[in-house]
């Protein structure tokens, strides 16, 4: 009986582990999420200051080269 009481506290210690690994790794990807957001914010302001810039170019230089 001893030894089955061992291997349940040894599979619940292993639980344990998977869970808050698995915890560890749900924070990990908010916080990448998080960063996601964060960049996709960046290039929006990014890309909407360069068509804005680019509006402000004579037509001229705006155009691509004539081969």
């Amino acid at each position: 009986m001893h030894h089955l009481g061992n291997s349940r506290r040894r599979t619940t210690s292993v639980m344990t582990d998977e869970q808050e690994e698995l915890e560890r790794c749900k924070q990990e990807i908010a916080r990448l999420r998080q960063l996601v957001v964060g960049l996709s914010e960046i290039v929006l302001r990014h890309v909407v200051t360069s068509a804005q810039s680019s509006r402000n170019v004579p037509e001229h230089l705006s155009e691509p080269p004539k081969s």
